[in-house]
């Protein structure tokens, strides 16, 4: 019987075992060595600050594979959490808060890829869009009726023993977009295009849906990760997702996906944001400075960055549509 999966979802879990395995030792070092670790309470709060982080970097992930990158994914959470907070002034309340939250992610996510279609550089339009949706979400902030959605929190922030239930909704939001980057024709699409663009495109390939795909799908879970936030602090903040920003690029890098586009695999996400998150909550647990935190992500940024750069020559592609690819080529040669 043959394997459901693609040759590229295969790949994708062996080399996921690695990165799991230095993980587990991580997550083994810190439950041995600081018994508060174990505690539920711990376990619980790692877990939900976890998927935020998931969430996010999820849709870094998509965008990083088609070559670009998202800057304003931290101002689209904040976001997110100010519109829940208007929930009173809405009709339909909190839900009808809720899903002008994400279509909110959705939009800023459409305009983004716009931009990078029409040729502006990703840094500088997300960077800009960032700097708007902020200062939009400060305006709104104001508000004088403007308050977090109790009762809506209240569901969302529910946990089945130590585990929240939003830490499972960003487990199946990883799965989903691993198997459609993965099994997807759109998902090869945005590989193939995030790879080589000018080839993608010569060979009639949709870059430019795919780019707009591909950051729709960034401000969408931007929007579902400032949600995932509100659930875990109770407020609403145009602030809060600030370090989201480098919190999701660094879990990108650590998940082994190549800043320059169209290699990795977004499951990998999961056990680099472990490792990220493990080490944050050792950091908040023994009471050490937070800017060690701060610290430590930029020095794994660098560490990262020259691993890539030494090993970026010798990359290939590393997936079916590779045939496909010359295929198409020899018949349009």
């Amino acid at each position: 019987m043959s394997n459901p999966l693609s040759t590229t979802a295969l790949r994708a879990l062996r080399r996921a075992g690695a990165l799991w395995a230095i993980a587990v030792v991580v997550v083994a070092v810190a439950a041995i060595t600081l018994p508060a670790f174990r505690s539920t309470v711990s376990i619980n709060s790692l877990l939900a600050s976890l998927a935020p982080i998931v969430l996010i970097s999820i849709g870094q992930a998509v965008v990083i594979m088609i070559g670009g990158i998202d800057l304003s994914v931290g101002a689209v959470a904040g976001l997110a959490t100010v519109v829940l907070s208007l929930h009173g002034m809405l009709p339909g309340g909190a839900p009808t808060a809720l899903v002008l939250a994400l279509l909110a992610g959705l939009a800023v996510g459409l305009v983004n890829g716009l931009g990078m279609t029409a040729g502006i550089n990703p840094l500088l339009m997300t960077f800009a869009m960032a700097g708007a949706i902020q200062g939009l979400a400060l305006l709104l902030q104001d508000s004088p009726d403007a308050a977090a959605p109790y009762d809506l929190i209240g569901a969302l922030a529910q946990s089945f023993g130590p585990v929240p239930l939003l830490a499972l909704a960003a487990l199946v939001a990883l799965v989903i977009v691993w198997l459609w980057m993965s099994q997807s024709r759109m998902g090869r699409i945005i590989q193939a295009t995030g790879y080589d663009p000018r080839s993608a495109g010569r060979l009639g390939f949709p870059v430019h849906a795919a780019t707009l795909v591909a950051f729709a799908v960034a401000g969408l879970l931007a929007a579902l990760g400032g949600v995932a936030i509100v659930a875990r602090t109770f407020t609403a903040d145009a602030l809060v997702g600030s370090s989201s920003v480098i919190d999701s690029i660094a879990t990108v890098l650590v998940a082994g996906i190549l800043i320059t586009g169209g290699v990795g695999s977004v499951l990998n996400v999961l056990p680099a944001a472990v490792i990220i998150a493990v080490v944050g909550q050792v950091i908040t647990l023994t009471g050490t400075d937070s800017y060690y935190q701060m610290i430590f992500k930029g020095v794994l940024l660098l560490a990262a960055m020259g691993v890539y750069q030494l090993v970026g020559s010798g990359v290939r592609v590393p997936w079916r549509l590779k045939g496909a690819l010359l295929r198409r080529e020899g018949a349009r040669a």
